[in-house]
């Protein structure tokens, strides 16, 4: 016999007796008084125990608080289903958001009190299973609301389960995979240049402290999505001098620190790595970036194998959102991924007799409707691969349960019994589609009849929504901790969820437009299509390539930009600076040039800055084809592939025609790599074509010395013969001496 009796008697006493909980909030106004805005949740449920009820004649106790107006008077009502539990988790999720649920068996106890000079109403009772009717093992429901004793207005209600699973109750059981993110959002954007110090700030006190502290406090059953672009930035933050902004810091102790304890929480833990960077897959492959999706999903398990100093595979993929489409799934399995996580909406059942407008049958029985029953948390997807892909169908409500927002007083506790209630009501489902009906258990507790025939264990995955999920520690150890002492539950790896032979028909992948606009935009990809070839010529024209600025853009294409398209930009500035000074350490020089003759060689110098060789080709077109021409196939000259030492220049000469008498001219010089793409822009530079050849030049430079040589000579031999007019032939004979005065001898006088 049900003691409603006693249960009203203990209700009233304890709501009018002073003691209990405090909880924060304020009431309506007493009658007469204007209503003003008052907090949210005024109403504070702070325990209901035991979580799991399991004897029939054991007592629940629920306590809390309400606030409002010093004086005024409230009604406390409290509401239960008797004899009746919930048929499917349809009817739980309508019953919390007053959608629909309706039920002929509420019971309802009634009691108008005052609150005391403080404005609170602590209350605090203890009832048993059989005083609330509840017959048989389920989910049931149960309210607590406070209404204004004058006009009957609500000033506060909470809606919350109490489920009831008796020792000895056969109840099916259900595998619970929990998938948690180690994620951040990118803070470098090269190798050596942070962009801010938020990663110190979260390490010390914010998100990523709250990460290894969830990480500490959970147990072996939980899969952990780890982010190697993470792991590498605080390695960086740890190990030296960074650069933040063009300013010079030291290394950060406490990065190490955090590394180290990462390491020991995830020993003997089921790791998984996530692409690099976190990217966002269905962006890049929807824009053309397959190659950086695919070298994403490589470098993320080697990375992380080499930072957590063990084998860490990277062969599951967590898209962002949860969603994927085809396009996107054939570039994972082509990449090696297995299997992908996706959110359960985005492989939905497949409705009754979807194909054929008839019923579905199954070995000649009709199939419930999926909809009534929670299908098995695994399928096969087709891939263009020759092999499926497994898809892992994170439930959305233990989703969003287990990475809710528990920072208000009460709502961890109600988080705790909601994901409880939601899970045995998955096993219940089970059990009601094995049977009919469930096995029947007295008030003693004694064991009913259970299931008929086995049942096949199914399989639930809770995993947050959001990778840069913000979790509390204490919360998510509690909520685990719950679990795996629920009767009806079990935990297991992400990695050992296979698809069930007798799983649920799907559907198609279901992809949005809204799905889409969620993306990457178009224009801000663009951007980083255009990084990515200057980075491959960055890393092809050193003779041994390497992947210098690769992950700084694999770093661009992280999910985590979705939400924040300003510093995405922030950082890809950053990113084109650091690429274009490492292209202009090899440079054309522009020095102007010059060539003579309708035929000649314009001299082209590269210099080569960096600290390493170069290959590298050189191509040369004519700014100016009316004035001067490039004598080469199409007008184009192509060197062939040329080594430029490090720290030296390199001379090629370019063979050019000149028209139409000459005059100034330009060439543009652009590099190239060894395969042929663009390394930096083009150069001008000026060429003077003057139309005389070289030796023409000499010949008549020669003609004119030689002319002016014999004018000069000319001259001094006229200036000569004035400084001597009367010498004779023989003038030179005999000493200079006897020379003055002397008469010659045809002019002798005759006797």
């Amino acid at each position: 016999m049900i003691r409603k009796a006693a249960l009203l008697t203990l209700l009233t006493a304890l709501l009018a007796s002073p003691a209990g909980m405090a909880g924060t909030a304020v009431a309506a106004p007493p009658p007469g008084r204007v209503a003003a805005a008052a907090p949210a949740d005024p109403l504070l449920v702070s325990e209901i125990t035991p979580e799991v009820v399991r004897v029939a004649a054991a007592p629940i106790t629920v306590s809390g608080s309400f606030s409002g107006t010093p004086g005024s008077s409230v009604r406390v009502a409290v509401r239960y289903s008797s004899g009746r539990p919930f048929a499917s988790r349809a009817e739980m999720a309508a019953y919390l958001s007053e959608q629909g649920y309706a039920t002929t068996n509420w019971s309802t106890r009634v009691q108008a009190t005052a609150l005391d000079q403080s404005g609170k109403l602590p209350f605090r009772f203890t009832v048993t299973p059989v005083e609330l009717g509840m017959p048989r093992p389920g989910v049931y429901p149960f309210e607590i609301e406070v209404t204004d004793a004058a006009t009957g207005q609500r000033l506060g209600i909470e809606r919350t389960f109490l489920t009831y699973a008796p020792k000895g109750e056969q109840i099916p059981k259900v595998k619970l995979a929990v998938a948690l993110p180690i994620v951040d959002r990118p803070h470098r954007a090269d190798d050596a240049t942070f962009m801010d110090d938020d990663l110190s700030a979260s390490l010390a006190s914010g998100r990523l402290a709250s990460l290894l502290q969830t990480a500490q406090d959970t147990g072996d059953g939980v899969t952990w999505f780890v982010d190697p672009a993470l792991l590498d930035d605080v390695r960086v933050l740890s190990s030296g001098t960074r650069s933040v902004r063009g300013t010079r810091k030291n290394a950060d102790p406490a990065a190490g620190q955090w590394l180290n304890g990462l390491r020991s929480a995830l020993t003997d833990k089921t790791v998984l790595a996530t692409p690099y960077a976190d990217p966002d897959v269905a962006a890049l492959v929807h824009h053309g970036l397959d190659k950086q999706a695919a070298a994403s999903i490589q470098r993320g398990a080697s990375l992380a194998s080499e930072l957590l100093g063990r084998q860490i595979r990277g062969t599951t993929a967590w898209p962002a959102g949860g969603k994927i489409d085809r396009d996107a799934v054939d570039e994972l399995a082509m990449s090696g991924v297995t299997s992908v996580l996706l959110s359960a909406d985005a492989l939905p059942p497949r409705a009754t007799g979807q194909d054929t407008g008839q019923e579905a049958l199954q070995n000649g029985q009709p199939v419930p409707p999926p909809a009534q029953t929670t299908p098995d948390g695994a399928a096969r997807l087709d891939t263009v691969a020759d092999n499926p892909l497994t898809a892992l169908l994170a439930d959305p409500t233990l989703s969003e349960v287990l990475g809710g927002n528990v920072s208000a007083p009460g709502a961890a506790m109600l988080a705790r019994q909601r994901f409880l209630a939601e899970t045995a009501m998955i096993a219940f489902e089970q059990q009601n589609q094995q049977t009919g009906q469930f096995g029947q258990a007295g008030q003693s507790g004694q064991t009913g009849q259970g299931p008929t025939a086995k049942t096949a264990t199914r399989t639930v995955i809770a995993a947050p929504e959001s990778h840069l999920w913000t979790p509390d520690p204490a919360f998510v150890s509690s909520l685990l901790q719950a679990a795996s002492s629920a009767p009806w539950l079990r935990m297991t790896s992400l990695e050992s969820v296979k698809p069930g032979r007798a799983g649920v028909p799907r559907g198609d992948l279901t992809y949005t437009e809204r799905d889409r606009q969620a993306e990457l935009s178009r224009s801000y990809l663009a951007t980083v299509r255009k990084l990515e070839r200057k980075a491959d010529a960055v890393a092809t024209v050193t003779e041994e390539h390497t992947d210098v600025f690769h992950t700084a853009i694999l770093r661009l294409a992280s999910a985590s930009w979705r939400s924040d398209g300003k510093r995405a930009l922030s950082f890809a500035g950053q990113v084109q600076k650091a690429i274009d000074e490492r292209i202009d350490d090899v440079s054309v020089l522009d020095t102007p040039r010059a060539v003579a003759g309708s035929n000649g060689q314009v001299p082209v110098s590269v210099a080569n800055n960096l600290d390493k060789d170069i290959e590298i080709k050189i191509r040369v077109t004519s700014g100016s084809k009316a004035r001067l021409a490039i004598d080469w196939d199409k007008g184009v000259y192509t060197t062939p592939t040329t080594k430029i030492l490090a720290g030296r220049s390199q001379l090629v000469n370019v063979p050019v025609i000149v028209r139409n008498g000459g005059g100034d001219a330009s060439i543009a010089v652009q590099l190239l790599t060894a395969d042929g793409a663009k390394y930096g822009g083009p150069v001008r530079v000026v060429v003077r074509a003057t139309g005389y050849t070289g030796i023409a030049l000499v010949i008549v430079g020669a003609a004119v010395v030689i002319m002016l040589a014999a004018v000069v000579m000319r001259i001094l031999r006229r200036r000569s013969r004035k400084a001597f007019p009367f010498d004779g032939p023989n003038d030179e004979e005999g000493p200079p001496g006897d020379r003055q005065g002397a008469v010659p001898a045809d002019r002798t006088q005759s006797p």
